[in-house]
């Protein structure tokens, strides 16, 4: 019963040994490798300062480049100088618009242009190739940094170079550029339709002359001449025909009706002063008349019908008469050509103004095509005028000075580099160096750290190992004929760190106590 009992304890510390062996292979203890980590703290602090000062020396021996910052305003307001509107208006409330400009500076076509004014592609006279171009401009979009500021209209142009001189002056050159660009498109969109107006000026102009030539052919053809805006000069002429025929009229009513009234033995009644005179002269008569009409019969009644000075009043009488007589054939006559005179001015007047009323008709039919011409050459002349005024106004616009794209900082020439400071560095250093001594000392000791964690793996696993036996329990050997466990194999000297020579002899004494500590459990 021994005797089978042995060979089974020999074969379950043989599994057990297998499989602390495959398990110490790859785990590692957790506490154990804490506590180990804990009783080598000072030397792997000594390693970790080791490397925070190689940290800082690699730290202060790398350059950093210096950094210089313009700042480039976007004005979206509009400089309302004159009442005419610019070709090109400003940005604006349009956000995407500034985006836009922000991505243009980043643009190969606005930076090329920029380093060649700025001297980073070489002179002319040793232009670099091609190849070389797009390498340089490469490099130079790297150390260049175009972002809009938060929802601003500010613009932030960075460069990065070896010195703060040559950071500022590139940085204030690609601002002053961005902002001239910008001002420069809209000045040119003002040149460039001032331009075109021109050409559409020259080209009106010359359409412009031949509708109203067309209109002046027209009117002289025809005979159309306007004395005012609507009235030409045969309708003034019909209407002061028109007067005088009307003025005609009433003097010719105003003869027949002397002459009538004169036929008629009536008193005479005229205007004017030559008809005064001739007035008075008959009433002079008829005055005298009655006057030797009166003497007569006082006569008759004092010296009677016989009488010499009676004989005298007659005849005196008969001549007064006589020369009342001719006087009114005199008048009759005059009243009668008078009113023949009248007459053929009525007539000659009224021929006028048929006449005229026929070349006027023939006038307002024509008018309708004069009015068709007019028309074309008015609005000819309309636009012609708008272009005009808008050729001048945009002329003006274009002598005026854009800077709604300005620079409001320029940027200056930076005393530090952007190296970090020490205070924020330092602290990454030595987190860093620490981290990396453990686990290189770790690493070191990672085959003495696997054998330790191997005990306690085989003394989890050997109730699982003895488990399935189904012998009758032995009889508990003695102490003496218990067989000794194989004695732990020593790890080979590693030459690759003084930590590893340093720290082994304590990891191998802890694994002889465990390995003497097991045995007496058995």
């Amino acid at each position: 019963m021994r005797s089978s009992a042995r060979p089974m304890r020999g074969s379950q510390r043989l599994n057990s040994t297998r499989d602390g062996q495959n398990a110490g292979d790859g785990l590692f203890d957790p506490l154990e490798l804490f506590a180990w980590i804990l009783r080598n703290f000072v030397k792997i602090g000594l390693v970790a300062a080791i490397l925070t000062a190689l940290g800082l020396m690699v730290f202060l021996s790398l350059s950093f480049p210096y950094r210089s910052t313009a700042i480039v305003l976007a004005d979206p307001r509009d400089q309302r100088i004159t009442l005419q509107e610019e070709v090109l208006p400003s940005i604006g409330t349009d956000a995407a618009v500034l985006e836009s400009m922000v991505q243009i500076v980043k643009s190969d076509g606005f930076l090329l242009p920029v380093m060649r004014e700025l001297g980073l592609l070489g002179s002319a006279e040793t232009g670099m190739s091609r190849e070389a171009e797009l390498k340089a401009l490469a490099q130079f979009r790297k150390n260049i940094t175009v972002e809009r500021k938060g929802a601003t209209y500010l613009v932030e142009i960075s460069y990065a170079a070896s010195s703060g001189d040559e950071a500022a002056r590139i940085a204030n050159g690609i601002a002053e550029a961005f902002a001239a660009s910008q001002n420069g498109a809209r000045l040119s969109a003002n040149v460039d339709a001032a331009r075109s107006l021109a050409a559409q000026l020259v080209e009106i102009r010359a359409k412009l002359n031949v509708s109203e030539e067309a209109v002046a052919k027209f009117r002289a053809d025809n005979g159309i001449v306007y004395v005012d805006e609507r009235n030409t000069v045969q309708m003034r002429q019909l209407a002061d025909l028109n007067q005088q025929l009307a003025l005609v009229n009433n003097a010719t009513e105003e003869a027949r009706a002397r002459y009538q009234e004169h036929q008629n033995g009536g008193a005479l009644t005229r205007g004017g002063q030559s008809n005064d005179g001739e007035g008075a002269q008959l009433a002079f008569l008829q005055q005298q008349r009655a006057q030797l009409l009166q003497t007569r019969d006082q006569q008759l009644q004092i010296y009677g019908s016989r009488h010499p000075t009676l004989a005298q009043t007659m005849q005196a009488l008969g001549g007064v008469e006589r020369e009342i007589a001719r006087e009114r054939s005199r008048l009759s006559a005059q009243l009668k050509t008078e009113l023949d005179v009248s007459l053929s001015k009525q007539q000659q007047l009224e021929r006028q103004i048929g006449e005229l009323s026929s070349a006027v008709i023939i006038t307002d039919a024509a008018r309708v095509q004069l009015e068709a011409l007019e028309r074309e050459a008015a609005a000819d002349r309309e636009l012609y005028q708008q272009l005009l005024s808008r050729n001048k106004a945009t002329d003006q616009l274009a002598s005026l000075t854009i800077n709604n794209v300005r620079v409001v900082s320029a940027a200056a020439a930076p005393i530090m580099s952007s190296r970090p400071s020490l205070t924020v560095v330092l602290p990454v250093i030595a987190f860093l160096s620490l981290v990396a001594a453990t686990v290189f000392a770790v690493i070191a000791n990672s085959n003495a750290l696997r054998r330790t964690a191997s005990p306690r793996v085989k003394k989890t696993r050997l109730p699982r190992t003895a488990a399935p036996q189904a012998a009758p329990k032995p009889a508990a050997p003695s102490r003496t004929e218990a067989p000794a466990p194989a004695p732990a194999p020593r790890p080979e000297p590693s030459h690759g760190s003084l930590l590893n020579a340093s720290l082994r002899p304590a990891t191998a004494r802890n694994a002889i106590h465990r390995d003497e500590a097991m045995r007496v459990g058995r």
